[in-house]
């Protein structure tokens, strides 16, 4: 038996927002095939999918392995520097300019290695807890209506 479904049908389909198989309605059929639905359970639109995507759940555990193994670079990396270096390292400020390799002192996060320059005013440095993608060479007042 084939199915046949028509827009405004049922299906059974995955719910991004709910993160469950639910029953879902039709909205938009494409080529015989269901394009769009909407979950009866939290009325939210998407489209259709009849279960979750494998490859997302495997792509949600590569970041944590990448985290990991910044924090052993960070830590070797600390590690070399002397004590000097560390009481030194310049204060973060978004005023301020920052070069690869340096190191920061921040407020919130701590001491952390300039690990790359993304843009003249976005810099990545690496922290004990992960890298963060933070500002650099913005101008005073912007932002505040001077």
């Amino acid at each position: 038996m084939t199915n046949s479904y028509t827009a405004g049908g049922y299906i059974e389909a995955w719910c991004t927002k709910c993160r469950l198989e639910l029953e879902h309605t039709i909205v938009a059929m494409v080529a015989n095939s269901p394009k769009r639905v909407k979950c009866n359970t939290c009325d939210s639109q998407h489209n259709f999918r009849a279960k979750p995507s494998e490859k997302k759940r495997i792509k949600s555990k590569k970041p944590l392995q990448k985290v990991k193994a910044q924090e052993i670079n960070y830590d070797e990396f600390i590690s070399r520097l002397t004590d000097n270096e560390l009481s030194n390292a310049k204060k973060y400020r978004i005023e301020g300019s920052f070069e690869k390799n340096e190191v920061i002192n921040h407020s919130r996060f701590g001491i952390g290695i300039v690990s790359s320059v993304i843009q003249s005013n976005k810099v990545e440095i690496l922290f004990k807890d992960g890298p963060r993608l933070l500002v650099q060479n913005r101008e005073s007042g912007l932002g505040t209506g001077v």
